[in-house]
């Protein structure tokens, strides 16, 4: 039996809600629990404190009546089946599948049918690369990566955020089983999806920018010139020599277009040449991931895109800057990884 949750009083979750509407970061909340109380908390604690303040208006201790199940046999075997055909549909998509979920039993009571009957939860499913990028992964790793200071480098990727998927790629299976699952790209809708642009750097995070529709070059040189060179200004070189750090962007067509080269020309910029078909070795991916996560905790709370954009930067601003050290501290043995399989993919 796991050991049960230490029980936090009721005047430090009422101190915790005080702390969180005027402003404090979860960080300082944690030491200053610390302090006044001499009690240890988690961020998670925080979080599922402020999960049930916004969901109940209380913070006083909830019944636990032990609330039977309404969901019939024959719906349990449809959702059950359901995910044995697709091992990629996620819990959370069956719970707001109401063909799958007509009950509308909560998330936890979804996962805990599809862990009943052995369907449980995996992660990390590796793409497929291509052999010439393979290749060029390898050669990346072995070649170049060793020739340029990491802690110089601004990383820089957009991304698709939203609540109902954590971070990592999840699929569905029995113990013991195999799947043969494709995780390429993978078209996802959901109605409070945003996209982001964002940066990071060794000190901290950049600015964090919303956008609309495709991302092209010009909206991505107009991203680029709202704040770049503002949060970064030791980007700026000269005609012959870079300055003191460079820009990192993934080969997405915006990013090498035409356009986009002369607006670096123009500002005096210089990228990393980066290999195709490497997220594993962009940092800013296990950003997003973590983003994700974090997203996922607050699924059947957040309910519109305006909601998710407020707690997006909720975790960008208040959150991120703790786990860069460990990311940039990372790389070295990302690209040890890469050439130790070849130029496959890594998990990392």
């Amino acid at each position: 039996m796991e050991p049960s949750k230490p029980h936090i009083p009721l005047e430090v979750r009422h101190y915790v809600v005080a702390q969180v509407i005027h402003g404090s970061t979860y960080d300082s909340i944690v030491d200053k629990v610390s302090r006044d109380f001499d009690l240890t908390i988690s961020k998670g604690s925080i979080s599922n404190i402020m999960s049930k303040y916004r969901e109940h208006g209380t913070l006083e201790d909830l019944p636990r009546s032990g609330r039977p199940r309404t969901q019939t046999m024959e719906e349990e075997m449809v959702m059950v089946q359901a995910v044995e055909y697709n091992p990629k549909l996620n819990a959370s998509q069956v719970y707001r599948s109401e063909e799958l979920n007509p009950q509308s039993l909560s998330l936890s009571t979804v996962n805990r049918t599809l862990n009943r009957n052995g369907l449980l939860d995996y992660t990390s499913v590796p793409q497929n690369i291509r052999d010439d990028n393979k290749t060029k992964r390898l050669t990346f790793a072995e070649e170049k990566a060793n020739k340029i200071d990491w802690t110089r480098v601004i990383f820089s990727d957009e991304s698709d955020l939203f609540p109902d998927r954590p971070g990592k790629l999840h699929y569905r299976k029995r113990k013991g089983e195999t799947v043969d699952l494709d995780y390429g790209p993978e078209s996802r809708w959901d109605p409070r999806k945003v996209k982001v642009w964002g940066t990071i750097s060794v000190h901290g995070v950049g600015t964090l920018h919303r956008y609309e529709g495709t991302l092209d070059s010009k909206h991505y040189i107009e991203l680029l010139g709202e704040s770049l060179l503002r949060d970064f200004p030791l980007l700026r070189g000269t005609r012959s020599r870079p300055g003191k750090y460079l820009f990192q962007q993934d080969n997405a067509r915006p990013h090498v277009s035409k356009k986009t080269k002369e607006y670096f020309e123009s500002i005096r910029v210089y990228t990393v040449e980066w290999p195709s078909e490497s997220p594993d070795l962009n940092p800013i991916e296990n950003v997003w991931g973590f983003i994700k996560g974090e997203l996922y905790k607050f699924n059947e709370e957040l309910e519109d895109m305006e909601q998710t954009w407020e707690k997006i930067q909720e975790i960008w601003y208040d959150e991120v800057n703790l786990m860069i050290p460990k990311l940039y501290n990372s790389l070295s043995k990302r690209f040890i990884k890469v050439s130790d399989a070849q130029g496959a993919r890594i998990n990392y």
